[in-house]
């Protein structure tokens, strides 16, 4: 077990963003000489199975991916008086939180979001899947790089499905569709959740706002979000794009991985128009719930028995010309047999 000295006075807050379940301190490691942050599960949680998984899921999650933008954990164990405890990288610049407080710039956002999406790609191949990917999880350097953290309630690819009862499932704000409604969460959910992000840091505001966690979460499944460039005009139309489509309801409609999205972002960057993402309008149709879409088909459907009538009056009209065509004819008809009846009435043999 290491020697750390903790120093209270440097409490660096609740990072692991599920009730409060964690402290994080700066500390010292006295053994290797250098500032780390340690994470200490609260007492009330330690005898909590799901809580203490939870814990050793995070570390391990997080010290199985070596990546320049994943805060990587050092060590991790129980101390003598039973409580469970990590030590992690100190990321000094704060978190991406902090920085929110309004728009950012928009090449600044597309830097931190390559780094991002780079961090996720590297998770998403060795098969693990974030689940709570938000502002607050995303801690700076001094400069300014982004490096991810809390991957407390990260899970392998292969067991993603979540409840809606789960305590774990995410924050209400940055939750895609699929989370909310309790559906199997995979790579695309965390792409959802960096939309959120990029969103957020180029407007200052999240896409939806709401009294209580519970209607928040209905929003992302229910509501059109609008375009970043109506609260931030210096957003490019392509940016919007981009954000918009991370932002679609349907998992399929969003980035296929963080790799397309990383190409997508470096084009932008350099002026060039995003390869996957379309215009901001059909990005931002697509972000639409599925119900507007069935409304409109409502719609089309409602309109067509009037078209689709005019068939039907047509034959009505060809047997009206039918019949008259008829009684034409037997008049004639009538009319040669009465001229050959009277031609034989006059005739001399008769």
């Amino acid at each position: 077990m290491p020697r750390i000295l903790i120093d209270n006075r440097y409490s660096l807050g609740d990072l692991l963003g599920i009730g409060g379940t964690a402290e994080v301190y700066l500390a010292h490691d006295e053994i290797l000489d250098r500032d780390v942050a340690l994470k200490v599960l609260r007492s009330q949680h330690a005898e909590n199975e799901e809580f203490v998984k939870l814990f050793r899921r995070e570390a391990r999650s997080a010290a199985a991916l070596n990546h320049p933008n994943v805060v990587p954990v050092y060590y991790w164990g129980r101390s003598e008086d039973g409580r469970y405890y990590m030590t992690m990288e100190y990321v000094s610049g704060g978190t991406l939180k902090d920085r929110v407080g309004g728009p950012l710039d928009p090449s600044t956002v597309i830097g931190l979001g390559l780094q991002v999406a780079d961090a996720l790609r590297f998770a998403h191949e060795q098969g693990v899947i974030h689940r709570d990917v938000k502002p607050h999880n995303i801690l700076l350097t001094e400069a300014g790089d982004a490096k991810v953290a809390d991957f407390g309630i990260a899970r392998a690819a292969a067991a993603t499905t979540t409840s809606q009862s789960s305590p774990f499932m995410g924050t209400a704000g940055y939750l895609s569709p699929e989370q909310a409604k309790g559906e199997s969460v995979g790579p695309a959910s965390d792409l959802y959740s960096l939309g959120v992000v990029l969103y957020e840091a180029l407007t200052g505001e999240l896409p939806y706002s709401a009294e209580d966690p519970v209607a928040l979460t209905m929003k992302h499944v229910h509501e059109l979000p609008r375009s970043p460039r109506e609260a931030n005009p210096e957003v490019s139309k392509d940016l919007a794009a981009l954000a918009l489509k991370l932002l679609a309801k349907r998992p399929e409609d969003r980035y296929p991985n963080a790799s397309a999205l990383a190409e997508d972002l470096e084009r932008v960057r350099y002026g060039l128009p995003p390869a996957v993402a379309a215009s901001e309008e059909t990005t931002q149709n697509m972000a639409a719930p599925l119900l507007l879409g069935q409304e409109n088909q409502t719609r089309k459907i409602a309109v067509q028995p009037p078209v689709a009538s005019r068939p039907a009056r047509e034959p009505e009209h060809g047997r009206r010309s039918y019949g008259r065509l008829f009684a034409v004819l037997a008049a004639l008809l009538l009319g040669l047999v009465l001229l050959g009846g009277l031609g034989w009435a006059l005739s001399p043999n008769f």
